[in-house]
């Protein structure tokens, strides 16, 4: 049986099928990114608030499994690493990326419920995995 995330099932699906392809660098490349600071927080919060107002509580915490699944497969020994010269705990990455996995896959759940910059807030990290910034 096919899970349901929702109206934006597409979008959703497709974040958590590029999500099975992310490596150790990538995790820590996003780990890199998770933030809260009082602005994360507040669209959280609006995210949480959303789903409940909208109905999709269910929807989100089954992409947040997703989510939570994909961190728990790294502790399971899937992946070898080695970074800046010492070996570094595969999971250690995958926790440090949770944050910004799971607000953008919320972010997509609701995607049609969220304001634009509260959906832009969460996205906008995970985005960056395919699309880093010139600095």
């Amino acid at each position: 049986m096919k899970a349901d995330y929702g109206p934006n099932q597409d979008e959703v699906v497709a974040l958590l099928k590029r999500l099975k392809a992310v490596d150790q660098s990538q995790a820590l490349f996003l780990a890199g990114l998770a933030s809260d600071d009082a602005d994360h927080r507040d669209a959280r919060e609006t995210l949480l608030g959303t789903a409940r107002a909208g109905g999709r509580e269910a929807e989100l915490q089954r992409a947040q499994d997703e989510v939570k699944r994909w961190v728990n497969r790294w502790f399971t020994g899937g992946f070898q690493i080695a970074g800046y010269g010492r070996d570094i705990t595969p999971a250690d990455a995958a926790v440090g990326a949770a944050p910004v996995v799971l607000d953008a896959v919320g972010a997509l759940v609701l995607r049609d419920l969220l304001d634009a910059e509260t959906f832009e807030m969460l996205i906008g990290p995970w985005r960056e995995l395919d699309e880093p910034t010139e600095g």
